[in-house]
């Protein structure tokens, strides 16, 4: 039977040393007999050639039940008393009360303290001394024939015996109490070693769950530890960052400089910095250095804290992006109607005078060219007030994919559509429900639509995809839930990523005859929608406009 427990287990390591032990001492016995013999030529002994075969066939015995007993105690008590026997036997050949090998019972006893602790020494202490005062009173008193003739009176052999068996349990008192300590102490420092694992598995999971990237230094910067959030942020693994130069990793010289002063930081250093990450892309870190002391006080390296603040950055962008247009929408809405009611007076004269007055040539000219300059206006001023002002939402349950295949319709038949201008379809499903106002979610369709058109005056292709998704990992959404993917792409010429970031405001345009208004539209409605819009551009490649909605 296989054994299980950690004492078990001890216990047969005893029992094997124990066994080598045996063998190498019998061995040694056996050697030094036979140059004796060779030196002197004094006579053989076959008894004790019997004897140590004998503790060779045993131990032999012992070998093949060491991993099939499954009481070990008890095998070792049976080794330990058969060890006994052997010596006793040892010690009879040898001439009883005038051996030298009465020894061995306390290498026996020892190791019997060794391996079953004090109380396993005291009884084989015990029966050590019951075989040697009964070998020497059977020898006394002539039970058997001594190998060796000896006279001594009764009291020299009580005082000889009681000598024996009081050393034999001073030997098993030491011992064992020796062996006690031992594995008292054994079992302290292993609780400590459990304890300090769990500590080390504890702290190494705390450190391994942060969502912040953790790392350590030594005093140069060299990083010793990476956990995994770290690991997620940077796009580095620890093994390609083990025994780098943090700032050299980093490449902020705010890093370099904390460490040129390490030693005298008191308090933690939070600095924010750019970072560029092993895959290129670019992120915004909030960074706390501190220093690590260990037991005594002393600094012996850094802790680095960090957080991609990328999201945070872009969110803080936006609301000051949405304050500013937020402002300049109510200040421009005031100013439009403030415009359109002259200009609505204006419009109605001009419209009297070409009814009832007989102009003609130039001049007649000049007036519908002043009246359609008018309507122009006042149709940038409505689109301007959509804009600033927009209309309650009212939403329905709508299939995307419909109100997208009617812009293309429309689209196709409008005056902006070039035959040289190629539109594709890529609708995920028969239908993708949602919850959006039709009318405002068709104009956002048609100005995205027009927009494509618009850039490719030299013709190209327009991509219309649609398709549901789950967010996972980095991407633009911040939806917790399924959402619907909207992309308008065309292979026009492109947006200047200098004005990028500029496209969804008010008035701006890069177009001769653009009011700088159709983008903004779609901004504001697809915000009103609690979705979002993003659009990824290269000069003269074209560009992808990705409208995110949340699934109702």
């Amino acid at each position: 039977m296989k054994v299980n427990s950690s004492e078990e287990k001890e216990i047969q390591k005893k029992l094997k040393v124990l066994m080598i032990l045996r063998i190498v001492l019998v061995t040694l016995f056996l050697v030094s007999s036979i140059l004796l013999q060779i030196k002197f030529g004094s006579r053989e002994i076959p008894t004790f050639y019997l004897l140590v075969v004998s503790v060779y066939i045993i131990t032999i015995i012992y070998a093949l039940l060491i991993n099939r007993v499954s009481n070990l105690e008890l095998l070792a008590y049976i080794q330990l008393i058969g060890d006994l026997i052997i010596e006793t036997v040892l010690i009879y050949i040898t001439g009883g009360i005038e051996s030298s090998f009465s020894f061995t019972y306390i290498i026996t006893i020892i190791y019997a303290s060794i391996i079953l602790y004090r109380r396993g020494g005291y009884v084989i202490a015990g029966i050590s001394s019951i075989l040697y005062g009964g070998l020497i009173d059977m020898q006394y008193y002539g039970l058997f024939e001594a190998t060796h003739l000896s006279i001594l009176s009764p009291a020299e052999t009580f005082y000889k015996v009681f000598l024996h068996v009081l050393f034999f349990f001073v030997v098993a008192f030491l011992s064992g109490g020796l062996a006690e300590s031992l594995r008292q102490t054994g079992e302290i420092l292993k609780e400590k070693d459990t304890d300090l694992v769990e500590l080390q598995t504890f702290y190494k999971n705390v450190a391994q769950s942060m969502s912040s990237g953790l790392l350590t230094t030594d005093l140069k910067g060299h990083i010793t530890s990476f956990n995994r959030a770290a690991e997620d942020i940077t796009g580095y693994f620890f093994e390609d960052v083990k025994g780098n130069i943090w700032h050299e990793i980093f490449n902020l010289e705010e890093i370099k400089s904390v460490f040129s002063k390490l030693e005298m930081l008191r308090i933690p250093f939070r600095f924010e910095g750019n970072y560029v990450r092993k895959d290129g892309a670019k992120l915004a870190l909030g960074i706390t250095i501190s220093s690590l002391k260990n037991e005594s006080g002393e600094t012996t390296g850094a802790i680095g804290i960090f957080q991609d603040l990328t999201k945070i950055k872009e969110m803080e962008d936006d609301i000051k992006k949405k304050e500013k247009l937020a402002m300049v929408g109510e200040l421009a809405a005031g100013m439009a109607h403030e415009i359109r009611n002259p200009l609505a007076s204006l419009s109605g004269s001009m419209q009297i005078l070409k009814s009832e007055s007989s102009l003609s040539g130039e001049n007649k000219k000049l007036l519908e060219i002043a009246l359609r300059e008018t309507e122009k206006l006042n149709r940038i001023i409505s689109d301007f007030l959509t804009y600033a002002r927009p209309t309650p939402l009212n939403k329905k349950r709508c299939d995307i994919n419909r109100l997208l295949n009617d812009t293309v319709t429309l689209l196709r038949n409008s005056k902006e559509y070039q035959k040289k201008i190629k539109i594709a379809t890529n609708l995920e499903g028969k239908r993708l429900i949602t919850e959006v106002d039709p009318n405002q979610m068709s104009q956002v369709f048609w100005n995205l639509s027009i927009n494509a058109v618009q850039a490719m005056s030299d013709g190209g292709e327009l991509i219309i995809a649609s398709k549901k998704k789950l967010k996972k990992g980095r991407g633009y959404s911040d939806f917790d839930k399924d959402y619907i993917e909207i992309i308008f792409k065309d292979t026009g010429n492109g947006i200047n990523p200098v004005v990028k970031d500029k496209i969804f405001y008010p008035f701006f345009t890069t177009k001769d005859k653009g009011s700088g208004l159709g983008l903004a539209i779609v901004h504001r409605i697809i915000e009103d929608h609690k979705g979002e819009i993003k659009v990824e551009s290269k000069l003269n490649e074209g560009s992808r406009f990705i409208i995110h909605l949340p699934v109702a």
